[in-house]
């Protein structure tokens, strides 16, 4: 499989086989913490940010991100709470879905609804059968755990998206410990139960807010 980051594999599963998406489960913005926090741009501690390599990547995305929290963070670099970082990338599917059709691994259409124009986004399905497979896989405890497959098996816990893939009780109770940093190790382990714990309190502050608008 080609090489894909972190956010680019949660969209994939994102998207329905299809086409469109489970709006309900889109916290691409944890992906990209995840992604940042795995390859040490940022720390990630008692569920705030602070940026560890502000180096130019040239990726848009990534130097975005940098810049927003080191702006946050101000002269005295204060850490940023993770939550704010999630909420304010309420653009990120769009973003890598669109990496993702120069990738050919998506597809675009151009459509409309009630006369507003809209992209209409349709996974690769076999990379995305394969994703879905390696959660499988995970779930069933067939494969060892790395710390991406762990981190991503824990985002499709936290947003809910595992309803969508048609796992078993057994297979969701395995993603639920997972979840929890369980069996992996300690710097690791800690990452993925903060990140899920962020991601957990961003999902209920959202549905809370749209059981009261």
């Amino acid at each position: 499989m080609t090489h894909l980051s972190l956010p680019e594999e949660f969209v994939l599963l994102l998207h329905k086989p299809r086409g469109s998406y489970y709006a309900t489960a889109d916290h691409t913005g944890a992906a990209e913490l995840g992604e940042l926090v795995l390859t040490e741009r940022f720390a990630l501690t008692d569920k705030k940010l602070t940026v560890l390599d502000p180096a130019s990547t040239g990726t848009a995305w990534i130097d975005e991100s940098v810049e927003f929290v080191q702006r946050k963070a101000g002269p005295k670099g204060r850490p940023l709470a993770a939550t704010t970082f999630i909420q304010s990338r309420r653009k990120a599917r769009e973003r890598h879905a669109e990496a993702l059709v120069e990738r050919g691994l998506m597809r675009r259409e151009r459509r409309k609804a009630l006369f507003i124009p809209y992209d209409h986004f349709t996974p690769d399905p076999g990379t995305r059968d394969a994703l879905a497979a390696r959660i499988r896989a995970a779930a069933r405890n067939e494969v060892q755990l790395d710390e991406r497959l762990a981190m991503l098996a824990a985002l499709v816990q936290a947003t809910g998206l595992q309803t969508h893939l048609g796992l078993d009780k057994a297979e969701r109770k395995r993603l639920k410990e997972i979840s929890k940093g369980e069996e992996l190790g300690g710097a690791v382990r800690d990452v993925i139960a903060q990140t899920t714990a962020v991601l957990t309190a961003v999902t209920v502050a959202g549905a809370a807010a749209a059981s009261g608008s």
